[in-house]
């Protein structure tokens, strides 16, 4: 393998371990082409399986350049058990859930986006404000997004993300920057249409977050 496609393979393996429930992944090569093995960490039906593997076939796509047959895609799931906190009780990371996504049209083209996200009783709303043409309707969904995540984590990271829709889904970006160090991650969420297109768009940043809100957020220790 030349050292170009032996980098690509390694980007394309990070992605996707940062997809929502993987804790493995791993591209192996053959005489016949590569082959991709993911563990996950929850129990999938068949619509979530057929998701994920679009999914994975999507990022080995946009990584590599190259298309993998779906039959190469294999996929291990094993139930994790709850983490325990100190004192005894399960630690609980209670993701954010998406209550609401609207857009307001105002005078002359002008619009707002407002995204709320619900955690732990509380409310976190974000706002937007541009122009209603049709190619910025996302940027101002991810920009509302983005600002209820920032309240949500506070000052200690900064939030960026970049979302394009692809085919049947939404791929979203995210960026968080530790505003001490400086230090940057990247993770990678997809959404599928299932909703509108706002609502879409809004699903894929909290899916690229999903694993890392165990440390954007402050657990709650059920006892």
């Amino acid at each position: 393998m030349d050292r170009d496609r032996e980098l690509k393979i390694a980007v394309a393996q990070e992605h996707l371990r940062l997809l929502p429930n993987v804790v493995m992944a791993r591209i192996v090569e053959g005489a016949d082409g590569d082959e991709i093995h993911v563990m996950v960490n929850q129990r999938l039906d068949q619509d979530g399986i057929k998701r994920l593997k679009k999914d994975i076939e999507t990022i080995y796509l946009l990584d590599t350049g190259e298309r993998i047959d779906y039959r190469k895609v294999s996929i291990a799931q094993v139930q994790g058990e709850a983490e325990k906190g100190d004192l005894g009780g399960t630690r609980v990371i209670r993701r954010p859930v998406l209550a609401s996504v609207a857009l307001e049209y105002g005078p002359r083209g002008s619009m707002s986006a407002r995204v709320v996200l619900e955690h732990s009783g509380c409310s976190y709303v974000g706002n937007a404000s541009g122009y209603a043409h049709e190619h910025e309707i996302c940027d101002l969904v991810r920009a509302a997004t983005v600002d209820a995540v920032q309240q949500m984590a506070g000052e200690a990271v900064r939030v960026q993300a970049n979302c394009q829709p692809h085919g049947d889904k939404v791929i979203a970006e995210v960026t968080v920057v530790d505003s001490a160090s400086g230090t940057r991650q990247r993770y990678v969420g997809a959404a599928f249409h299932r909703d509108d297109l706002p609502t879409t768009v809004a699903r894929s940043i909290l899916h690229a977050l999903n694993r890392q809100f165990e440390v954007l957020l402050k657990p709650v220790v059920s006892l």
